[in-house]
């Protein structure tokens, strides 16, 4: 049997086809994402945190019963030490 350049271009070009899909299969591989241990913790941390609520009714209505009372009394160095840790916070 003889190959002239007309059998040999085909098998090349079949050679040359069946390359490109064996790479095309390597390529398409999906992306995958994993949450770590540490992120999973602070996301039950958060949600723990949405059940608790913002106001204490307790509190609130301890002070609310102090000022219609008229003895609620404020520690102005508390008050203003705890204002310039606020601003010193934002600045």
């Amino acid at each position: 049997m003889k190959i002239d350049n007309i059998q040999a271009g085909k098998i090349n070009q079949y050679y040359k086809q069946m390359q490109q899909k064996q790479t095309e299969k390597k390529q398409t591989k999906d992306d995958t994402t994993q949450i770590s241990a540490k992120a999973k913790e602070i996301m039950t941390a958060r949600a723990e945190l949405k059940k608790i609520p913002q106001i204490r009714e307790e509190k609130v209505a301890e002070l609310k019963e102090k000022v219609q009372s008229g003895n609620y009394q404020v520690d102005s160095k508390k008050l203003a030490a705890k204002i310039l840790n606020n601003v010193e916070q934002v600045y």
